[in-house]
């Protein structure tokens, strides 16, 4: 299986101030220097301080109360980009098409994911 490199929301935690996000999938490092400048450009600054990009996780410093759906959007953002920007293929075990039944209980499980 080959799953795609995202970020394991479930797992992330913040302690004093500095928020730790675990990427799942075991993205490459090609990977992760993609996702690192994807980053860099489009980080405007907000409610955080520095983005730190490692083999395994995300740390960001500084995090305030308030700016937590714009740094979502902003490292899920690069995530996106980086996996279209490497030509990243849908993961094995999901079938080509489906039908819009399928399809429509698939996206009513998967947003269980986002609460």
């Amino acid at each position: 299986m080959n799953q795609l490199p995202y970020l394991d929301w479930k797992e992330a935690a913040v302690d004093g101030g500095r928020l730790t996000v675990p990427f799942a999938g075991a993205p490459d490092s090609d990977w992760t220097v993609r996702f690192e400048r994807v980053l860099e450009r489009l980080d405007r600054g907000g409610g955080w301080g520095e983005i730190a990009v490692g083999k395994k996780k995300v740390k960001v410093t500084a995090v305030r109360q308030g700016s937590e759906s714009d740094l979502r959007h902003l490292l899920e953002s690069a995530a996106l980009q980086a996996n279209a920007d490497l030509g990243a293929e849908a993961s094995e075990d999901e079938p080509d098409e489906r039908s819009p039944e399928d399809q429509e209980l698939t996206d009513a499980f998967r947003a269980f994911a986002d609460g």
